[in-house]
């Protein structure tokens, strides 16, 4: 990995971009903001704009790049506001148009397969390899109504799930939703991909239809400070947060099971149970040609809002609390 146009804003603050040794992402470059404090700690990755109508997120990486003080940091911050450059002025929605593959689910990627696969292996091994901690922020896509949730990926490791879970804590969620172990087991998200390395990482997610909102990009800002604080790479404390999560243990999609239109009956985070039906696909006159249950009891995470979908597309995200909570 190298930096290139390099230029200090300040002392301890660096604007630069990132360029990768893979011949795949040649002509590539990531634009990266890096603040070094004038103490020793650890090193805290953020990315956002993995999918890049998730704009609060983004709104969110920017403005942290003014919320840490290399006089009152330890340890170094790393922010790279928009992953995904190539999809950036085409609203492209969760793809990267140059290979047609979604960065999210293609950690922990190959540095001999496709601009994505080596994207995604070029972050986790080159750019983000010696970091302590990891936030990926997401949420609100340009037909999804998401509730403020935060994920972090459970291994079986009893000691290593409570680090991850207390990070995920920091944000002032809805739900806390531990993946299951089993996300390990082939390509995805970049803090699975984390985990198999040992490593920690959270992804939060908030927003909705592609807006920007005070609230998500605060909840954003505000998680990530108070992660920092956590490792005591700020000056606290900082407010708690305010809501007390549910804790999911499962998180399973509904799908559409035809083409058609959708029409959802329930919204981001009500409670569903196993069988309730919760929307219905009808074709263009109306008639009502499938249904869409709920997998499982638990909660919505998030829908999708615009009408027409896919068979097999994700309508719901549903999180199904931890047993006895």
């Amino acid at each position: 990995m190298k930096r290139t146009r390099i230029s200090e804003v300040s002392r301890g603050i660096v604007h630069t971009y990132l360029t990768f040794d893979s011949p795949l992402l040649r002509g590539y470059e990531l634009p990266c903001v890096e603040i070094t404090g004038e103490r020793p700690g650890l090193r805290l990755c953020v990315t956002a704009g993995v999918h890049v109508n998730e704009v609060s997120a983004i709104e969110a990486a920017v403005r942290l790049q003014g919320s840490f003080s290399p006089s009152a940091l330890r340890g170094s911050v790393s922010i790279i506001p928009v992953v995904n450059q190539p999809a950036l002025y085409e609203h492209t929605e969760y793809m990267c148009p140059i290979d047609g593959k979604n960065i999210n689910f293609s950690f922990p990627g190959r540095p001999d397969g496709t601009f994505t696969e080596a994207l995604c292996h070029a972050l986790l091994y080159e750019w983000a390899v010696d970091a302590d901690l990891f936030v990926d922020l997401h949420g609100g896509d340009l037909r999804e109504e998401v509730s403020k949730f935060v994920m972090f990926q459970r291994t079986g490791d009893a000691d290593l799930d409570a680090v991850r879970e207390e990070m995920a804590r920091c944000f002032d969620a809805n739900f806390v939703v531990g993946l299951e172990p089993e996300h390990l087991g082939g390509p995805g998200r970049a803090i699975t991909a984390r985990a198999r390395m040992g490593r920690h990482g959270v992804m939060p997610e908030a927003g909705q239809h592609g807006v920007v909102d005070s609230d998500s990009v605060a909840y954003h800002v505000q998680g990530v400070l108070r992660l920092a604080w956590l490792y005591d790479m700020i000056e606290g404390p900082l407010p708690s947060p305010a809501r007390r999560p549910t804790v999911c243990d499962r998180y399973l999609w509904a799908r559409c099971p035809v083409d058609g239109f959708l029409r959802t009956s329930v919204h981001s985070g009500e409670q569903v149970t196993r069988g309730q039906r919760i929307g219905v696909m009808h074709d263009v006159f109306g008639i009502v040609i499938g249904e869409i249950v709920a997998p499982d009891t638990g909660y919505v995470l998030w829908r999708m809002t615009h009408p027409v979908m896919r068979a097999g597309d994700s309508a719901f995200g549903i999180g199904c609390p931890v047993q006895g909570q």
